[in-house]
Order: C-alpha cells, then structure tokens, then sequence
C-alpha cells in the first residue's frame, strides 16, 4: 500500500470540520451563528425569534465547495478522500433538507 503525504488535498478535511461545527448547534453554542451576529450580519429570516430560514447553513457552502474541489483536484493526498466523501455527504444533506424547507 502506497503511503499517502499531506498535502493540499488533506485541508478539504478541516475545511469539513469547519464546516461542522460552522453550521451546527453543539451545547448550545453555534460558531457560525456567534461569527455572523458579530458582523451584524442577520442568521434567521426571522431574526426576532430565531425562525424561518437559517442563513448561516448557506455560508457553510464556503467550506464545503473548495473541501470538494480540492479532495478531487489532490485525490493522492492523505485524507483528501474522507474530505470528498463527507462533503458531498453534507452538501447532499443541505440541498435535500432545503427542498424540505420550500
């Protein structure tokens, strides 16, 4: 078996990662949220009461568009292809869930 190095394709799996915990409520705290409403930028179409359409699941696509392209584009580097497949597992996840939302 080969051994695989690091390299850029391995950073499509921190960019998954980041994307996690970017989206995701843990414990209460969601990094995404807390980044957005420090910029003043909105995180629910209905900010008063935190409902409707949850923006910051948007963003999270910042993280996982390059994870895909470069665990495609680097596909003979370590963890390049656990970075490939969670993020089409994720990026699958968030479209289907958005027809749901429609």
């Amino acid at each position: 078996m080969k051994n695989k190095k690091l390299g850029i394709g391995s950073i499509s799996l921190i960019l998954v990662i980041i994307a996690f915990f970017w989206a995701f409520e843990i414990n209460s705290f969601c990094l995404g949220d807390s980044i957005l409403a420090t910029l003043d930028i909105p995180t629910w179409s209905n900010s008063a009461n935190a409902s409707g359409i949850h923006y910051t699941v948007f963003y999270t696509f910042i993280f996982l568009i390059p994870a895909l392209i470069l665990s495609i584009k680097y596909k003979e580097d370590k963890f390049s292809l656990a970075g490939k497949v969670l993020s089409i597992f994720f990026i699958s996840e968030l479209i289907i869930s958005f027809f749901f939302m429609i």
